[in-house]
């Protein structure tokens, strides 16, 4: 069945103006355009819906059991195509985004906070995890994009660079630690599951540190704080150092002997999308 918004409109507004010359008016239509409109509706449902004679258009016993169910649509076609225009203009929207505990803990907020000022009626749903929950989630569909160190499997998915993320040493201050020399300090390792612990491994073994973790912790903020008390060193993600108060019982130095890993967008193929998502994905390609 072949009806679209223009026949819908067209029918409803003759029923309630009893007028092809008024509706042809409101419509903007030739009388003969209108006439065609009508037919074309009547064409498809099968049945005669109006009859016209010299002073006024009446509904059929048809047409007068039709009309109710073409308001209800011509109702449901007006509500899309208002919800698809404020879509359009990012007045209203949903992104939801899935961020490693580094990305989460740095840039992340901000960026959403910017947005939010700019998008208020856009909704940000933000959930952190390691690299393979977020793998995960999106290929479930439970997000739509990732911001997530490059995976192993890239099957169905598509990667977009945004920034390489190296790794630093923090150590604590001399002063809470029996020795500066590295190989005499404990190492304090993240979880063998995230993406951090391989090149943290690989940094230490071309560092020639070959002691086997004397600590193993799942998030970066205990890690921290295990180092603050002076239980040893570990790796972090240098684009998180700011976040655990690096002058407070830390001392944080740059590493040399690493590859950085790239971190990106992570979308699952085909990409889902909207204007919402898209926006957002510009404003965090941005680097102002």
């Amino acid at each position: 069945m072949d009806i679209n918004f223009r026949q819908l409109r067209a029918f409803v507004l003759a029923a309630e103006t009893r007028s092809f010359t008024r509706t042809a008016e409101q419509l903007h239509l030739s009388q003969p355009s209108l006439s065609y409109v009508i037919r074309k509706l009547e064409d498809a449902v099968g049945v005669s819906l109006l009859t016209r004679n010299t002073r006024s258009v009446e509904l059929t016993e048809a047409g007068a059991q039709f009309l109710p169910q073409a308001r209800h649509l011509l109702r449901g076609l007006e509500d899309a195509l208002r919800e698809a225009d404020t879509q359009r203009n990012l007045s209203r929207g949903r992104v939801r985004i899935a961020a490693l505990p580094s990305a989460a803990a740095a840039f992340i907020p901000l960026k959403i906070a910017g947005f939010s000022q700019q998008y208020p009626g856009i909704q940000i749903d933000l959930r952190d995890g390691r690299a393979g929950e977020i793998r995960g989630w999106i290929m479930s569909g439970e997000v739509d994009v990732g911001l997530s160190s490059f995976p192993d499997d890239m099957a169905g998915l598509s990667f977009t660079p945004l920034f390489d993320d190296g790794l630093v040493l923090v150590r604590p201050h001399p002063e809470s630690c029996a020795s500066a020399h590295l190989n005499d300090q404990p190492y304090i390792a993240l979880g063998t599951d995230t993406s951090i612990r391989p090149l943290a491994d690989a940094a230490l073994e071309r560092l020639g540190y070959c002691r086997p973790p004397c600590w193993e912790v799942s998030y970066m903020s205990t890690a921290a704080s295990l180092v603050r008390a002076g239980l040893g060193f570990t790796l972090l993600p240098a684009s998180c150092a700011e976040t655990f108060n690096v002058n407070d019982g830390l001392v944080i130095e740059p590493l040399s002997v690493q590859a950085p890993r790239p971190i990106g967008l992570l979308r699952r193929k085909p990409e889902r999308s909207s204007p919402a998502i898209e926006r957002f994905l510009e404003w965090l390609r941005d680097p102002t």
